[in-house]
């Protein structure tokens, strides 16, 4: 009898220790949030993003008559491109000496002007000074920049877990990874994954045509192609004899 009762107080000692393991095991367990997000391959292989220089140095003339046709025309294009691709304000650098500066201000207020123009605002564009040393290849110029963010593609191919031995039930460690990193090396503008690109006004003369096309010639909406067939009441001819 003693050994009986030994082997059944074992065998509750056993019973209750699996019973406790089995609750640690899970309180061991991944939470509701963390699950989630190990689940959506845009965290877990989030796209990171470094940010790179875009330049352009204006060479200025010696008798400081502005800006050349061509030099309005690289302006112009570079300011279109920092609209759709910076995230920051765009830097115009002038040259630090007295005589380079001087030269420079006929340039400078055509630069100004374009950037006006374009409707960038004062906080979207920094001034500042630079020396002649900065340049020293081309010569004091005028050097507009900006930086854009470019897409860091993450790294694919781990396979730390086996596959069969999940019991969260969440998506593998290489799920989803490929296509964030074919996403990140053939995005051309990397700011459109990180915000929608804005939305330029509306055309005024296509809106002008379209009403136009609406209302009619007598401003009346058009009931093109709605109207219904008109009513024929012609009677049958009369054939011979009948009077």
């Amino acid at each position: 009898m003693i050994s009986i009762s030994k082997a059944g107080s074992l065998a509750v000692a056993i019973a209750a220790l699996a019973l406790s393991l089995t609750g640690c095991r899970e309180h061991l367990r991944l939470d509701d949030f963390t699950a989630s997000e190990l689940n959506d391959p845009d965290k877990r292989h989030a796209i990171a993003y470094r940010g790179q220089t875009e330049a352009l140095l204006i060479e200025m003339g010696g008798k400081g008559d502005g800006l050349s046709y061509e030099q309005q025309a690289d302006v112009y294009r570079f300011v279109k491109r920092y609209r759709s691709e910076a995230n920051g304000p765009i830097t115009v650098s002038a040259p630090r000496s007295a005589g380079a500066h001087l030269a420079a201000i006929p340039s400078l207020r055509e630069i100004e002007d374009a950037l006006q123009a374009s409707g960038l605002s004062g906080g979207d564009v920094r001034m500042e000074r630079h020396g002649d040393y900065d340049n020293a290849e081309f010569g004091p110029a005028i050097r507009l920049a900006y930086v854009r963010p470019v897409a860091i593609a993450p790294e694919c191919g781990q396979w730390p877990d086996e596959l069969n031995l999940d019991r969260e039930r969440i998506h593998h460690e290489n799920y989803g990874c490929a296509s964030q990193r074919n996403l990140a090396l053939t995005v051309a503008n990397s700011r459109d994954l990180q915000r929608a690109q804005g939305v330029s006004p509306r055309s005024g003369e296509r809106r002008s045509t379209t009403w136009k096309e609406y209302v009619g010639a007598d401003g009346q909406p058009s009931t093109a192609g709605s109207a219904a067939p008109a009513a024929t009441n012609s009677a049958p001819a009369a054939g011979p004899g009948v009077r």
